[in-house]
């Protein structure tokens, strides 16, 4: 029997809980409340005391005195709350049960446990919006959440605003407060200071209003006869003082008004205008990149229904161009050839200064600030000794089940995008395995300004990229079939960091076509997906090769979770995403770009006897210094660099030793898996079996086990031994052949007890 106070006021709850759906009376006096969703009243553990927690209790003993301790039972030895609808209170800080809050069913009484006042129910609202509501008591925020409003927090009575609901508020940073407590004299009376204590720490505070005779939220609901929703959305609406009404939304436009000296453009006007000598010119760039500045255009002269005009889109970069779109403005304004051909030049000028701002103020965009809450939250959470553990917990609260080993290395994926040499994946499955889940988690856990998303690359495509547009991201290909024609590219790019062309380009002062040297610097993590069983080998050797689980009880893990996002919980799930992604990402920006030392480097070992390792250790050697760099708030610095500790050893050798045996096997696990139930199915039917048999013994498509069946056949472990000529009826059958793959467990890597044995050694 544990001792944890919580642990046992949550076996409280579980039996408070279990009677509450056992007994009518408990859930007609909710109903009677207007609280009718039964999802709602499991996700916040409504529960009721009838008494019948005592006769499971021993006389006497340990069990006994603990939930004497806690108040649960009195001295007299009664429930503290029998015949009370009960609802537990949990911790802002570590999600455990603290207290439990009674309303009487027969007597309108409130009770507690005993004790300071302590936990904030529905806390998960401060760290998913930065508006929540503060109701009076229990009851009224449950109504809000009937009516389908889930941001309402309650306090403990007209005096129960406690230091655990304001630090809930500054440490989640929530920025405006909807106060919600009761009308009568009290409410009126508890609201006014509850404003200004709340004002004076720097928040928003507005006042809901009731309507008339209406004295609480509960109340509120009770009378909404079914249009709860509505009715609890317009007095919020009315909450006062109202905010100010957001200004009309901007027209859209390419660049912003340049002004030339010659003229001011209006100020509605959109992209560039020019106006000389009653010639005016309207100009929008569509490109520049590549020595071309292509730009549509617009000349006219006066104004008017019948005003004549000239459009086209040229390259400004062009004299052909110049010239051609010269000619034939100067007709149809009936203009100086030479004027409009000056004109053209000025507004060429005019597109290069609005680009160049354009790409500063881009620039300027993507710096992010964080606040002091922000900040001290993220470093708070960086020296968490358990961090990759609560990366594992938050993929988990994102909706992505499973996978541990294969979420915690992609997170570190993804952090080596700051570092000098990043490190990069591929993951293998079946289609719908959930590839794209995992890496779209990994995306959700990194600054948005970090990450490129990728559908498709063309042969070419990485060649012309803008200077430091990929330095440093993490750039995430959905599916590897899209990136195949770059695969030369992305190889470069992961070895040398850089890439090279020379490339035919026009002169933009002569016209005349000319050889320029396009360089590209990345330094860049890759998370590629792929259905295929066998990733190309010079690929291959870049990257971790990740399998997903395949076995009917991850199926069964994601059909759990499936259900559960549909839930009420798993909305309140869903409303924690932004959060947990925000403290992520302020937690990477806080990563300083230090070099990573490993002192012990040279007392490790790594297996020789496969060529491609020369690749594979270095890898590894990596791995262990983007643990470190992760931990660097945790880490000793020497002379301005992190220092590994034999923790982050630990760390790559659990998470990389597994998928460093399936690197260096011929089959992956999924093929290996299929040859494993073949050879089963084999000796059923004497060693021959049909591609029916392997289909229906596997359960899987006929393309895959074609697929799977041809690479065992080429790789040995199956032998085709009839064939029908085409059109002939007969279906290939295949016979096993030997014996299975040998797997070294961990390759010969050095284990950490063995390290640590080394170090003392030495």
């Amino acid at each position: 029997m544990t001792s944890n106070p919580a642990a046992i006021l949550s076996r409280v709850i579980e039996h408070y809980h279990r009677t509450f759906c056992e007994r009518k009376d408990a859930q007609e006096y909710l109903g009677k409340r207007g609280l009718t969703d039964t999802d709602l009243l499991k996700v916040f553990k409504v529960g009721y005391a009838d008494g019948s927690l005592l006769k499971l209790l021993p006389k006497t003993g340990e069990l006994r005195d603990q939930l004497l301790s806690l108040g649960v039972v009195t001295s007299e030895g009664r429930e503290l709350l029998g015949g009370c609808v009960v609802i537990p209170i949990p911790d802002p800080r570590t999600g455990d049960w603290t207290t439990l809050y009674g309303r009487g069913l027969k007597t309108p009484r409130h009770c507690y446990l005993t004790g300071p006042l302590r936990g904030v129910l529905n806390y998960q609202a401060a760290r998913s919006s930065s508006e929540v509501i503060l109701t009076e008591s229990v009851i009224d925020a449950l109504s809000f959440h009937q009516a389908g409003i889930s941001t309402a927090i309650p306090i403990y009575g007209t005096n129960g605003f406690t230091a655990d609901h304001f630090d809930v508020l500054k440490r989640e940073g929530v920025q405006r407060v909807i106060l919600a407590l009761d009308g009568d004299a009290a409410g009126r009376k508890a609201t006014a200071a509850l404003k200004e204590k709340l004002t004076a720490a720097g928040l928003g505070v507005r006042v809901m209003p009731y309507p008339p005779y209406i004295k609480d939220p509960n109340d509120l609901l009770v009378s909404c006869n079914g249009t709860a929703s509505a009715v609890f959305a317009k007095c919020l609406d009315e909450a006062e003082p109202r905010p100010a009404p957001a200004p009309p939304p901007l027209p859209p436009v390419l660049l912003r008004v340049v002004e030339p000296t010659e003229t001011k453009p209006a100020p509605a006007e959109a992209g560039i205008k020019l106006d000389r000598d009653g010639r005016t010119y309207q100009a929008r760039v569509a490109s520049n990149v590549l020595g071309r500045l292509r730009t549509t255009i617009k000349a006219s002269r006066g104004s008017g229904p019948s005003t004549p005009f000239h459009v086209d889109t040229l390259d400004l970069y062009s004299a052909r161009g110049r010239s051609e779109f010269a000619r034939r403005a100067s007709k149809a304004l009936g203009a100086d050839l030479e004027a409009v051909e000056s004109d053209l030049l000025a507004v060429l000028v005019l597109a290069e200064k609005a680009t160049a701002e354009d790409l500063d103020e881009a620039a300027k965009a993507e710096t992010t600030v964080i606040s002091e809450s922000e900040r001290a939250e993220a470093l708070a959470f960086l020296k968490r000794p358990d961090f990759l553990d609560q990366v594992a917990q938050d993929i988990d609260a994102l909706g992505y089940v499973g996978e541990a080993t294969n979420a915690r290395l992609l997170y570190l994926v993804a952090v080596s995008r700051k570092l000098p040499d990043p490190i990069s994946a591929v993951i293998l499955s079946q289609s719908g395995a959930g590839k794209s889940g995992i890496s779209e988690v990994i995306e959700r856990l990194t600054p948005p300004e970090d990450v490129v998303l990728v559908t498709r690359l063309t042969p070419q495509s990485l060649y012309y990229v803008e200077p430091g547009t990929l330095d440093h991201k993490l750039i995430v290909i959905e599916e590897r079939h899209g990136s195949a024609e770059a695969d030369y590219s992305v190889r470069v790019l992961q070895s040398r960091k850089k890439l090279s062309v020379m490339a035919p380009i026009k002169d933009p002062q002569t016209g005349n076509m000319k050889t320029k040297q396009f360089e590209v610097e990345a330094r860049a993590a890759f998370i590629e997906a792929t259905t295929s069983t066998d990733v190309n080998h010079e690929n291959s050797t870049r990257c971790f090769e990740l399998m997903m689980d395949e076995s009917a009880d991850q199926t069964g893990r994601i059909h759990d979770r499936q259900r559960l996002m549909w839930t009420e919980r798993g909305l309140a799930m869903r409303q924690q995403a932004e959060a947990i992604s925000r403290r992520h990402w302020n937690a990477q920006r806080l990563l300083e770009p230090l070099s990573v030392v490993i002192p012990y480097a040279d007392k490790l070992t790594f297996p020789a006897s496969w060529l491609r390792t020369r690749r594979d250790n270095a890898r590894f050697l990596n791995l262990i210094g983007v643990s470190a760099f992760l931990h660097q708030y945790q880490r000793e610095r020497r002379a301005g660099a992190i220092v590994a500790t034999q923790a982050d050893y630990e760390t790559a050798y659990a998470l990389a030793g597994e998928v460093l045996v399936e690197t260096l096997s011929d089959l992956k696990t999924p093929l290996r898996r299929a040859l494993e139930r073949i050879r089963a199915l084999g000796e059923k039917t004497e060693g021959v079996v049909s591609r029916r048999d392997v289909r229906e013994q596997l359960k899987e498509p006929d393309s895959t086990v074609r697929r799977w069946l041809q690479d065992l056949v080429e790789l040995e472990y199956l032998a085709v031994v009839e064939t029908g000529a085409k059109g002939a009826g007969k279906a290939a059958r295949y016979r096993v052949e030997g014996h299975g793959p040998q797997r070294d467990a961990r390759i010969g890597l050095m284990t950490p007890d063995e390290l640590k044995t080394r170090l003392q050694e030495k």
